[in-house]
């Protein structure tokens, strides 16, 4: 069977197509990912819902061992009130549990689940997740964000130059993550005493991405999932986009890893 080829131009596939089918297509993919499509935020039927938590103070959540459809119901509870959203955080949690079921289809193991809705300044810099199981991988499906993820094939990468760039970088990026997360605080004025940094963010445009016509955008609103970087295989370079800034969106990651 050929691989599908998502409107992004990765590799797409569909969440009843199973998880062998979407290791193979993962297998194939040069930029490591697979593109899932999903319906626009307008024609879900928990559109609503996803709506009122992106009118609330940012938050992100771990589901830990909750089940799907007690974590909603947890965050629905706290957010608006007891029984609030009831049918929509049904709908939302059942297809949370199918993605998860997929995703932990590719390792055979238990995935994590998180969610939140907050834009993690840090993300705008090229990097791969990590992590030390020998399989893993992430599902990232941001539901209300104007722009999607951007992928770059490795070799795309001079490592050389983002390790310095990294060693200097990363204290930093990480206490900027923290600081939108607690404050809100625009990205511009946290960063305006580094405008050349800035500036990398704005564009995407970093001293170590050799051709910047390499790289490709997961379409808005569909789901894709990625390898993670671990000691027996390589991850997927990504970043977000600069668009999603003032719009973060809901988003929802599901992880899988097993040695």
């Amino acid at each position: 069977m050929a691989d599908k080829v998502a409107m992004s131009g990765l590799p797409g596939s569909a969440l009843a197509d199973g998880a062998e089918l979407l290791l193979h297509r993962l297998g194939r993919s040069p930029l490591g990912a697979v593109e899932i499509a999903r319906p626009s935020l307008d024609d879900l039927p928990y559109r609503d819902l996803v709506r009122a938590l992106l009118r609330a103070p940012g938050f992100r959540l771990d589901f830990n061992r909750l089940e799907p459809d007690a974590a909603m119901a947890m965050v629905s509870s706290q957010l608006f009130g007891p029984g609030a959203f009831a049918r929509e955080n049904e709908l939302l949690a059942r297809e949370i549990a199918a993605l998860a079921g997929l995703v932990g289809g590719l390792v055979e193991a238990r995935p994590a689940i998180a969610i939140r809705t907050y834009f993690a300044p840090g993300d705008l810099v090229w990097h791969v997740d990590r992590v030390n199981e020998r399989r893993a991988f992430r599902l990232v499906w941001p539901l209300g964000r104007p722009a999607g993820m951007w992928l770059t094939p490795a070799d795309n990468i001079q490592a050389d130059i983002y390790r310095a760039y990294m060693h200097r970088e990363f204290p930093l990026l990480g206490q900027m993550d923290t600081r939108v997360m607690r404050t809100g605080a625009p990205v511009e004025a946290l960063w305006a005493h580094r405008p050349v940094q800035l500036a990398a963010m704005v564009s995407g445009r970093f001293p170590f991405l050799i051709d910047p016509d390499k790289e490709v955008e997961v379409t808005p609103g569909a789901a894709s999932i990625h390898r993670v970087q671990t000691p027996a295989q390589a991850g997927a370079w990504h970043r977000s986009s600069w668009a999603n800034r003032d719009a973060p969106g809901l988003q929802i990651v599901i992880t899988a890893a097993a040695d």
